[in-house]
């Protein structure tokens, strides 16, 4: 797997193809800490979540909202299963080149 800063240099790359990359903050988010703590910057408009990580988005936007922010404009990517109904990822490719 490659390491945070080539995925993050990769995604801009692809992000400037079709978007303003000033516009863009990524971030590493490792836990529940750090992503509360970046949705309280009011500079924020949205969040890229997966299925998994959805209800945690949710209850972030609630957080927002007590503290009179606008809520996050969230963008969900989906879980891609294999045809054994497995979620493909990064690692699950990894193990299966092996």
């Amino acid at each position: 797997m490659e390491d945070y800063n080539t995925r993050e240099t990769n995604l801009k790359e692809f992000i400037s193809t079709f978007a303003n990359i000033n516009r863009i903050n990524i971030v590493e988010i490792k836990n529940w800490d750090d992503m509360n703590k970046y949705a309280q910057d009011p500079e924020y408009e949205g969040l890229i979540v997966s299925q998994e990580t959805y209800e945690n988005a949710l209850k972030l936007n609630n957080n927002r909202e007590e503290m009179g922010l606008k809520p996050l404009i969230l963008i969900v990517i989906p879980i891609i299963k294999d045809k054994n109904e497995k979620k493909i990822s990064s690692t699950s490719i990894r193990d299966n080149m092996q």
